[in-house]
């Protein structure tokens, strides 16, 4: 419980890991939770010299991502409030150190690519997250073959209707091969707050598929392993979450992230998909209904959405689905 000078509450906090914690808290006789977290030492999201950087801590290393020109990455050692680390780019690599600052708010340190001996500054400033502050960030293909194909984007539509609430944030973003999709999945790691992940693609007994072509999304799992500011990945596509082959990215995120996935375990009729995932994303995003909350209301509010046809129903049965996370 918590108690401030003019309201009390509940709430919890788990151990996310050895650098963070992360939970919930709600007013005294409120229906709806909100996030609390918090973080020490270098663990968090940083505004660097070289752009967004996510620094994982843990027990005996850090980890930190940052884009550079492309996928980049450091790891080091923390030996007082001193971080010695490697870092490696695309088409670079070397050594540096971060030293904290005294209240944690901001490091400071250099840099020396291998082969030289000239270093550079790099500084970092943490970013704390717009408390109440949520994303919607839909991630989606290129639906369209040919110039015959009339113009739609389910992306569109969820724009324009979750626009409408003041304290969130939608953005769209467009992939047309593995490189785009896991380009996107590694920026959700630099929102520093809550973000409602949808991927909308074709779905096929061979996983994600665009253009009619299968995707090899093996790369997705190390994408979004640390990207623990997301609320809900779901997937808008048909069979993602089957217990054969198609599901098997959903099946292997489970066991090594901290969020739910949902999505379908069957074809689903388009406007059938359309029509629960208003509803599912109003919960959480609007109500505040955590994902879990909201997958049982789909279910009980809208009688096509699980695995029985309802008679004389224009929509079949759309197989909805949630995974909670397995990961520890």
């Amino acid at each position: 419980t918590y108690k401030e000078p003019t309201v009390e509450g509940e709430g919890w906090f788990e151990l996310a890991r050895h650098g963070k914690f992360a939970g919930q808290w709600r007013p005294k006789g409120a229906p709806n939770w909100s996030s609390w977290s918090g973080h020490r030492e270098f663990d968090g999201l940083w505004e660097s010299s070289y752009g967004l950087m996510r620094l994982v801590q843990e027990p005996e290393r850090v980890l930190g991502f940052y884009e550079g020109q492309g996928p980049s990455a450091v790891e080091g050692r923390l030996e007082n409030n001193r971080l010695n680390f490697r870092y490696r780019e695309s088409r670079a690599q070397g050594e540096g150190y971060f030293e904290l600052a005294a209240d944690a708010t901001g490091f400071h340190g250099e840099w020396c690519a291998e082969g030289t001996q000239q270093w550079a500054p790099w500084h970092g400033r943490r970013l704390a997250p717009v408390p109440g502050l949520l994303w919607l960030v839909v991630i989606e293909a290129h639906w369209q073959r040919s110039y015959l194909e009339k113009e739609y984007a389910f992306g569109h539509m969820l724009r324009e209707f979750f626009t409408r609430l003041p304290h969130v944030n939608v953005r769209q973003r467009f992939f047309e091969d593995e490189a785009g999709l896991e380009r996107w999945c590694r920026e959700l790691m630099y929102l520093p707050e809550p973000v409602a992940v949808v991927f909308a693609s074709h779905g096929t007994q061979d996983g994600l598929s665009i253009q009619g072509k299968p995707l090899n999304t093996s790369r997705l799992v190390e994408n979004l392993r640390y990207a623990d500011n997301i609320l809900l990945l779901h997937f808008s596509s048909c069979l993602m979450l089957q217990d054969g082959k198609a599901g098997e990215l959903a099946r292997a995120l489970q066991e090594a992230v901290r969020f739910p996935i949902s999505g379908y375990d069957r074809s689903v009729d388009w406007a059938a998909s359309a029509l629960i995932e208003f509803h599912y994303l109003d919960m959480v995003l609007g109500r505040g209904l955590s994902p879990a909350t909201a997958a049982q209301e789909v279910l009980r509010l809208i009688g096509y959405a699980g695995d029985k046809d309802l008679p004389g129903s224009p929509y079949p049965a759309a197989g909805f689905r949630i995974f909670m996370p397995n990961a520890r």
